[in-house]
């Protein structure tokens, strides 16, 4: 029986948060392996793997990024491409295996159950989400600075969805005083940007409020911006769709509106990585140790 310092990691994919992570996880696990990102990036405490296939014969303990895997089995790479096909090896992995992981799909968390694999999601650890949640607004101000052709300051804003990221979007574009309307299927949610001075809309009958706005930011998980509601958005009007792919945004039709709509996923690792890294590296090896000590696995202590 292993102790959590003698079990082996691999780091597999990501953006540099994923480096941070690694060097943290490093502090407590003898050896930590990365896979994806160049070998000059990697602090001197990790090894740089160039075979995946033979790291993760050997993992107790797999981290994969944040954003998980798609559907078709890929995950994130360093600088986005090429993907690396991770959903090929999952059936050779050893039973009782720990992935750690934002979120997985429901068929590769069936899949992961049926080879007798331990799952950690912690997308929805709100200790993690809430910090996130910051660099994910400024990511947003500064896309919105970009392609808005006004100022912040007195433009229509309307956000979708008032979850952790939701709010903090909504904090920052009232700070500079825009015209901020949330929009949300939830009462007590809408009651809670009311209090924060915003303009607020029931999910149902947000169709009218979208025709009149310079900026609508998705927040939610769900094909929430649809055709009929595009049809009728001018074609100024700018999306940026926070949601996970493939986001909350029939882009197709965007396109056929000739309205600039840009998905917009992982943004704290694209605008502050070191920050958003140190997020998740003070918080997934915690995680993960916590899980080893309550005798998770085929390897507890």
């Amino acid at each position: 029986m292993k102790s959590i310092s003698e079990l082996q990691v691999t780091v597999a994919g990501g953006d540099a948060r994923q480096i941070t992570v690694a060097e943290a996880l490093a502090s407590l696990f003898k050896k930590v392996k990365v896979f994806g990102h160049p070998q000059p990036a990697l602090p001197p405490t990790t090894e740089y793997s160039c075979s995946l296939i033979e790291d993760l014969a050997g993992a107790d303990v797999i981290v994969l990024p944040i954003g998980g895997m798609n559907e078709e089995g890929l995950i994130w790479s360093y600088k986005g491409e090429p993907r690396i096909d991770f959903g090929r090896y999952m059936t050779s992995l050893t039973p009782g295996t720990l992935i750690v992981t934002g979120s997985f799909t429901n068929r590769w968390l069936d899949m992961a159950d049926s080879c007798n694999l331990e799952i950690m999601q912690y997308a929805d650890d709100d200790e993690i989400a809430i910090l996130n949640s910051i660099p994910t607004a400024e990511g947003t101000l500064q896309f919105a600075m970009e392609e808005l052709p006004i100022t912040i300051h007195g433009s229509q804003v309307v956000i979708v969805g008032f979850g952790r990221v939701g709010m903090s979007v909504a904090r920052i574009f009232k700070a500079l005083n825009a015209r901020v309307t949330v929009v949300a299927r939830r009462k007590e949610s809408l009651a809670r940007a009311a209090e924060m001075g915003c303009n607020t809309i029931l999910l149902v009958d947000w169709k009218q409020t979208a025709l009149r706005v310079d900026l609508i930011i998705n927040t939610v998980p769900a094909l929430v911006i649809n055709d009929e509601i595009l049809a009728g958005v001018a074609p100024q009007t700018v999306v940026i769709d926070l949601a996970s792919a493939p986001g909350g945004t029939d882009f197709e039709a965007a396109k056929c509106y000739n309205i600039k709509a840009i998905l917009a996923p992982g943004l704290p690792g694209l605008v502050a990585p070191k920050t958003a890294g140190d997020v998740l590296a003070s918080t997934i090896p915690k995680l993960i140790e916590k899980y080893f000590q309550k005798g998770g696995g085929s390897h507890a202590v």
